[in-house]
Formats: structure tokens, sequence, C-alpha cells
């Protein structure tokens, strides 16, 4: 009897006392880390943009893209007489509406043009061998898209060298109005290469639809050169 209530007692199974409650404190402890982390970035970013050390989306153009940027800050910090003595051949003109035609000048007010590079016949003469980066905008605009139709809006820059032949460097289309709607309507075709260019090439522009074209912004239509 006794060798079988041994038996017995050995097949119970030993109760295990219940394990203890899981301590919250972790969880907490890493909510507390990623909160303060969050809030230093944050800090951090709304420091940045406070002091303009990231520009905000209101000191850009919508029309301008980051190498015209790039182009401008080097045009505006050029000093004058290292400009005039052609250390750095550059242009950048702005377009004016004449005769039915796009017109590119040169101002002081915000225009750029070394004495190396000629402005003729509406063309950029390029006065030396070498390596340029060439770019150009231009901006078509619209009260609505209710009567008018699809249409292809084309700006081309052309290169005339040695050969009479004329050669386009850099061309672009985009097409207007392919949706009907009541809204005013905005579309910048910008175009920018860097290109071998050969002294007396001649860079002149070409341009569909120009009763579209909005002059009425300044700085929004151009056309440069910047030697390397």
């Amino acid at each position: 009897m006794e060798g079988t209530l041994t038996q017995v007692q050995s097949e119970v199974p030993l109760l295990q006392p219940p394990a203890a409650p899981r301590s919250n404190f972790s969880c907490f402890h890493w909510l507390s880390v990623c909160s303060f982390v969050l809030l230093l970035v944050a800090t951090t970013i709304f420091a940045l943009l406070h002091f303009q050390i990231i520009p905000t989306p209101g000191h850009q153009d919508e029309f301008q893209s980051p190498e015209v940027f790039h182009i401008q800050t080097f045009l505006g910090s050029a000093p004058h007489a290292q400009a005039m003595t052609g250390e750095r051949l550059a242009a950048h003109l702005t377009g004016k509406l004449q005769d039915g035609n796009i017109i590119w000048v040169s101002t002081p007010m915000n225009t750029f043009k070394t004495s190396s590079v000629i402005l003729e016949e509406n063309s950029l003469k390029i006065p030396q061998d070498g390596l340029y980066f060439v770019y150009t905008q231009v901006v078509y605009t619209g009260k609505d898209c209710l009567t008018m139709k699809a249409t292809e809006l084309t700006h081309t820059v052309n290169r005339k060298g040695e050969y009479p032949k004329v050669t386009p460097l850099l061309t672009s289309t985009k097409t207007a109005c392919e949706v009907k709607s009541p809204s005013i309507w905005h579309q910048p075709i910008y175009q920018g290469g860097i290109f071998q260019l050969d002294e007396g090439d001649i860079l002149s522009t070409e341009t569909s639809h120009i009763p579209l074209l909005s002059l009425n912004r300044s700085g929004q239509v151009y056309f440069g050169v910047l030697a390397l």
C-alpha cells in the first residue's frame, strides 16, 4: 500500500507558483527616450528654418531649378573687375516680347554679360573654345482650358557653327490643356546641359506659341551660358 501511495504521489504534477507580473518599466523607459529624441529633432529643424540655414519654400521661385540658383549665385557674387577681364565667360539674359518674338536683353539690374560674350542679332556668340553650361527657360500661361485645345509647346536652343547647318542643342516639348479646366494654368520649360563649343559658335533660341508666353513676371524667361 505504501508503495502504491508513493507512486501516485510521484505522478501528480507539482504546482508552480504563479509568475510575477511583468514590469512595465522597460516600455515606459523606451517611450520616454523616443519622445525626447523626436522633440530634439523637431527643435533642431525649427532652429535651422528660423535662421534660414534650411531654405523654406517661400524663399524659392517655383519656376527656377537648382542649377539656375547656382548660376545666379555666381553671377551675383562675381566682382565686376573680374567679369570685365574675362576670367569667367558668362551671360544671363532675360526675354521680352517685341514684334511677336522673344528679344534677349542684358540690363545691369537683373542680368549679366561679360564683354567678351557678344549678343548679336538676338543670339550669343561664343568667343573661345571650351566647355560651357547652356541653359534656358520659358513659361507659358493661359486663363483656362475650356475653349483651348491640347497644345504642344516647344522651346529649343540652336547652335550654328563653322558649317551653315543649324543643330539643336537643347529642345523640349510639353502639352498644355490636356484636360478641360476652368483654372489658370502655367507650364514652365527649363533646359540645361554642358557642351563643348567652338570659337565663333552662335547660340539662338526658337520658341513656339509665343503669344502664350508669360513675360509679366520678371526673371521667368531667360537664356544664358557659363564657361566651366
